[in-house]
Order: C-alpha cells, then structure tokens, then sequence
C-alpha cells in the first residue's frame, strides 16, 4: 500500500523563483517556503477555482481584453448522480493525467499546500521540532485524501471544523484540536459507510474483495506507512511486476499490521508502479469472528487453505503467508525476532503446484508496536481467543493501549527461489518439501539478523 498525492496548488499565486526546490522526503518537490501567513480553509473558499499546479512567473500588465471566452467550469459529478469512475488503487492519478475532482477538491487542494508549507518548516527547524512536522504534515495528507472522496455536505462541515485554525502552526493545540476533530468527522462518515452498504449493492469476487472498501482504507494505511511507521522498503525488484509469486514473511505485532505494510510496500513502491493487490492468506480464527472475518475479505485476504493459495497463484495474484502462524504473531517479547517453527511446509506445497517464485521477505519494526510481556491464557479461553496479550500499555489503558507505538520499521524482498525446476511430484517429497522450507527460514533469519545490527534506534 508510491507516495504521493497528486500536486494541487491553492487559489493564491506563488511567487516567482528560478531556483529548484529541494526534493522531499516522500520524492515530492516542494514549493519554495514562503513567510509565516495565517492559513485556513476559509481563505482557500473565498479565493476561488484553484490554480494551476507549478511555479509561474509574474507576466507584463496587458489591458483587459473587451470579451473573453467563458471559463470552463470543472467537470463534478452532482450528488447523487452517476459515480465517478474508480481511481487507480493506491494511487491519485495516472502517470501525465490530471487529478480526480470531486466536491472536496478545492478544500483539499488548499491543505496539499499547506502541507507542503509544513513540510518545508519542518526541514528548517532542529530539534524535535521536525518529527513532529512532519507527523503534522501526513496528518494533512491523510485528512486531504479523504475530503477528495467526500460529497458537498461533508467537505463543507470539514472547512467549518477548521475555520480560524492556523494550519502552518502545528506546535499550536489548536492545531492538533482541529485536525483531530475532522479525522473523527471522517471516522463517523467511514462507519456511516459501511451501514449504508450492509443494505447491499455492491460487488465483490469470488473471494469476497471489495475495491470500494480498499480505496476507502487506503489513505489510513498509507498514512502508518508513510508516517507512522516510516517504513523503508528494499528489493522490491525481486517482486514480479504482473506474474505470480508466493511472499513468505516472518508474523509478529500481536495484530497482523506486518501483512498490511507489505502490501502497501508493493502497492506504493514497486518499481513498475502497478499497483498490484497482496492477497495475504489469514488464520482460520479470523473467519470465525463476525466483525473481522468480512472486512479482511473485503480488503481481499482469504483463509489460510492451500487451496486458495494455489487457485490464487494460478490466477498469477500475488500471495502472501506468514508459516509461523500464530507461534509468530502471539510472540513473547523476550523472544522477539527468534523465528519460529514453520510447520510442515504447505507454503511450499502450494508453491510448487503452481510453479510460483517463492519470495522471502523480512519484517524489522513490528516486534516493538505492542510489546507483549505475557500471554493471559485464562482470558484466552475464556474469551475464546488464541492468546490474550498483556503489554505496558493494554489492557491498562483500555482502547488506548490498541495504539501501535510509532517504531520505525524495515521490509526486506530478498531474491527470489525458483520452482519451475521441479517436477510436479516435488509437491509430494517431503524431502523437498522440507529442504526448500528450511531454506527460506535461514534466508529469513540472516536477513533479520543483518537488518537488526544496522538498526541504530527502534524509533
């Protein structure tokens, strides 16, 4: 789940410059910082269609023309119209097309440029001040890539929300106030959302995927990718850009956030930019809860079957396991990055049927979001979970210790191992089985171990 938004400029004109701007650290180029104003929604309402995108130059006063041609009104879908088309998933736009309008356009493209404005104070500033401009900066873009897919009605409630608030000044609490008062907005329109399709019309495939649903999560996600977690990701060439391939990654976090970050890390940063969709096999528990089980599907993860992983492989999707299976996500802290076993080798099994690469991928980071110190086995049973995590944090502090602690995290493609050497009886000698399993675990653990002694700081 690659950066970016689409760059958007606010209705004010820019100042002239010759100089390039430095570039960014999402590989945005910015626009040149201008003296501290006092920025709000409101002035980007009050000032009109917005402008053209780049820097332009001042040109000689000419006289006003006598007639001039009508100015060509933006093309909006009304309220209740037909939908518009479907943007590219994880992604605004198409290489050389224009941004996607729609009725929170305008307030959107106004928060782009300040989130461009904070990005540049932020470089300029020392001390703690830039980790937390640029967290204000995301959460700017996060608000900014909602509002684009809002109606009328919700954009305008957003703009009263953040009428009067300086946008460029994020070390003020009115600040943050405002901002967290229009991402709860956003919450309860997102949950509105879904109320509205339990009445149905809506398609999906054979396996439950909704791209609706995908679109609509994909800002949060790219979000904690991009600021949250500020993952790196590497060797994403190893990933085939249109055929199959078989992920294999070690699970750990408590909660499975490490499947999510991978297919954000493909969707967003591939090289080929194709936007591809990791169909990540969960456990049988997941279906069993009423809640999760349909949202997993929807954002197109399936149940840990090797059948669905061959039958997607065959389909050339990209598919994603985790073998150590709740052994790795239910992990003590005490025994962080120390992978565990990983059972019989079914991942290979699929692998092999289907004649798919298979791709090992290291996860750095995600042992440290909630720090497990004990498992609750009582509670477990008692609730009917597969283990209850007790942190510093949860269940001390109720739904707050759900937080994620903001470690920096690292994800690792490492080469591909082929499969279509063997012949279709290797699915069947355990030998083989069993060799190319134990393989893709020393590769996992060398890669984890070589990442943690570069690692300087867990944040």
């Amino acid at each position: 789940m690659s950066d970016e938004l689409s760059p958007n400029g606010l209705p004010a004109q820019l100042p002239a410059t010759d100089a390039p701007a430095p570039a960014l650290p999402n590989g945005r180029a910015p626009r040149q910082p201008r003296g501290r104003r006092k920025a709000t929604v409101e002035a980007s309402e009050q000032a009109g269609a917005p402008a053209t995108r780049g820097r332009r130059k001042a040109a000689p006063a000419e006289p006003a023309p006598t007639s001039a041609p009508p100015a060509e009104e933006p093309s909006e879908i009304a309220v209740g119209g037909a939908a518009p088309a479907p943007l590219p998933f994880w992604g605004e736009q198409q290489d050389g097309a224009a941004p996607t309008r729609g009725p929170g356009a305008t307030t959107a493209d106004s928060l782009y440029e300040v989130e461009l404005e904070v990005r540049n104070q932020a470089e300029q500033r020392s001390g703690q001040a830039p980790e937390l401009g640029f967290l204000a900066a995301g959460a700017l873009q996060l608000v900014g890539e909602n509002l684009r897919r809002m109606g009328e009605q919700q954009a305008a409630r957003v703009s009263e929300l953040l009428r009067g608030v300086d946008l460029t000044d994020y070390l003020d609490p009115d600040f943050w106030r405002g901002i967290g008062m229009v991402l709860r907005y956003q919450i309860d329109e997102q949950v509105a959302f879904v109320r509205r399709r339990m009445a149905g019309e809506y398609t999906t495939d054979a396996y439950g995927m909704d791209r609706e649903v995908i679109e609509v999560v994909r800002p949060f996600l790219r979000f904690m990718y991009r600021t949250w977690w500020r993952v790196q990701a590497e060797g994403l060439e190893h990933v085939p850009a249109a055929s199959r391939a078989l992920l294999v990654a070690n699970h750990s976090g408590v909660l499975p956030w490490d499947g999510a970050m991978i297919a954000v890390a493909v969707a967003e940063d591939h090289p080929a930019g194709t936007e591809r969709i990791v169909r990540s096999l969960h456990l049988h528990w997941f279906s069993s809860l009423p809640f999760i089980a349909p949202a997993l599907a929807a954002m197109g993860q399936v149940p840990g079957l090797p059948e669905n992983a061959v039958r997607l492989l065959e389909h050339d999707e990209l598919v994603a396991v985790f073998p150590e299976g709740l052994k790795g996500v239910g992990k003590l802290f005490k025994d962080r990055y120390k992978l565990a076993r990983f059972g019989r080798g079914g991942f290979v099994q699929a692998a092999l049927r289907a004649r798919a690469p298979i791709v090992p991928v290291t996860v750095v980071g995600a042992e440290e979001i909630y720090p497990m110190l004990a498992n609750a086995e009582p509670v477990a049973k008692l609730l009917g979970f597969p283990y209850f995590p007790l942190t510093p944090f949860f269940p001390w502090l109720g739904p707050l210790g759900v937080i994620p602690l903001p470690t920096r995290w690292s994800i690792t493609f490492c080469p591909p191992l082929p499969t279509d050497t063997y012949g279709p009886e290797a699915a069947d000698d355990p030998l083989t089985v069993l060799g190319l399993a134990e393989q893709v675990r020393e590769t996992i653990q060398a890669t984890i171990d070589a990442r943690l002694a570069e690692r300087t700081s867990v944040f």
